[in-house]
């Protein structure tokens, strides 16, 4: 399959933007939403925010990576609109962007690039490394705390070269050409809190693109301790708090069960 060609079902593969184009130029263009993911992945997360706050309604389907048809997108998010289906979250949140922030979407964009390939991929890769979140992520997939008190040593997460960071951490290094070298999650928030400046918010006056996208990556393991460690290291404390009372809380979102 070539760079450009679309999936068995028409729809985008990871990292290639939709054939024929999306169109989406306001917030009415997006209708008839359904979310395809896992209530707690950071990417499936941050497109639940960015709807939310711009008010569009929208539906959770539950689903595991690699659980459709050959020949079809295998990952998460995945994302309906209209019946029109749209794959990657990159690609998804880089088509909001003009319709959602019209006059943001240049920076947005940059940044964008920036939050999903950076900002994500560091914070996922340093909690996983942190023994203090191995319980916290237990709880979070459900899973008996007593695992982590008995098995710690054994599971794929909770500290330095376990299995699952260290997935990520290569995979990442791997595009170290295409995105640069890896920084640490403060790294890329100090970043964030440097261009902000002394702006309420990234976008100015109002939260924006921005603001969202760096939000919800962080806030979907906001169960997790080294979270509110990152805040406070990057002293975004002051933005941080103003997020919390702008943006919906998305908790209640319901996923449901796939046909």
């Amino acid at each position: 399959m070539s760079s450009t060609e679309m999936l068995k079902d028409g729809s985008n593969p990871e990292g290639v933007d939709p054939s024929p184009a999306l169109g989406w130029t306001t917030k009415d263009d997006i209708t008839d939403v359904k979310i395809y993911g896992s209530e707690f992945s950071p990417p499936v997360f941050k497109i639940r925010t960015h709807l939310a706050f711009a008010g569009i309604k929208y539906q959770c389907i539950k689903r595991s990576p690699n659980s459709q048809k050959k020949g079809h997108y295998q990952k998460i998010p995945s994302m309906t609109v209209n019946g029109r289906v749209v794959n990657d979250s990159y690609i998804i949140v880089k088509n909001l962007i003009p319709a959602l922030y019209p006059d943001e979407k240049d920076v947005a964009g940059k940044w964008e690039e920036k939050i999903t390939y950076g900002l994500q991929l560091g914070m996922e890769i340093e909690a996983m490394e942190d023994p203090n979140c191995q319980a916290p992520f237990l709880k979070m997939a459900g899973m008996p705390l007593f695992l982590s008190s008995a098995f710690g040593w054994f599971l794929p997460i909770g500290g330095k070269g376990r299995k699952i960071p260290k997935m990520i951490r290569e995979r990442r290094t791997k595009q170290n050409d295409k995105y640069g070298l890896l920084k640490t999650t403060v790294e890329y928030l100090t970043e964030f809190k440097d261009e902000m400046g002394e702006k309420d918010y990234f976008a100015g006056t109002k939260a924006g693109g921005v603001d969202v996208s760096v939000y919800a990556t962080l806030k979907a393991f906001d169960q997790l301790p080294i979270i509110k460690q990152f805040v406070e290291e990057s002293k975004v404390d002051d933005w941080w708090n103003r997020m919390e009372s702008t943006i919906p809380d998305i908790a209640a979102d319901k996923f449901e069960k796939e046909a």
